[in-house]
């Protein structure tokens, strides 16, 4: 698949790292090779998925993970740039049995 010299300076559709991983594995990755990619253990990949940091999609049982999805989570970071806060819940005192997310 040609790229045109716009999208490959990075102002278009394509990024140079999607460019990479496209040539390198299809429009389909799995955790592992995500994982090989980023330089962790396969597992960390699943949860930043499951979290929404990389926008990958559960099909079934299992999940689908694109090659633009984790190019995008390498070139800009997360999916969802929301701030989640962990704070005690007031009904435990502070002794850090509960916890309370909120995501702002």
């Amino acid at each position: 698949m040609p790229v045109n010299e716009q999208e490959r300076r990075g102002d278009g559709v394509y990024s140079l790292t999607y460019e990479y991983l496209l040539k390198k594995y299809g429009l389909t990755i799995t955790f592992k090779e995500a994982a090989a990619e980023l330089g962790v253990y396969w597992e960390n990949i699943r949860k930043l998925c499951k979290r929404g940091d990389i926008a990958a999609q559960k099909v079934g049982k299992s999940w689908l993970l694109t090659t633009k999805a984790l190019a995008d989570y390498i070139d800009h970071g997360p999916a969802n740039k929301t701030l989640t806060l962990v704070l005690p819940s007031i009904k435990d005192k502070g002794r850090g049995k509960r916890q309370k997310y909120v995501s702002l």
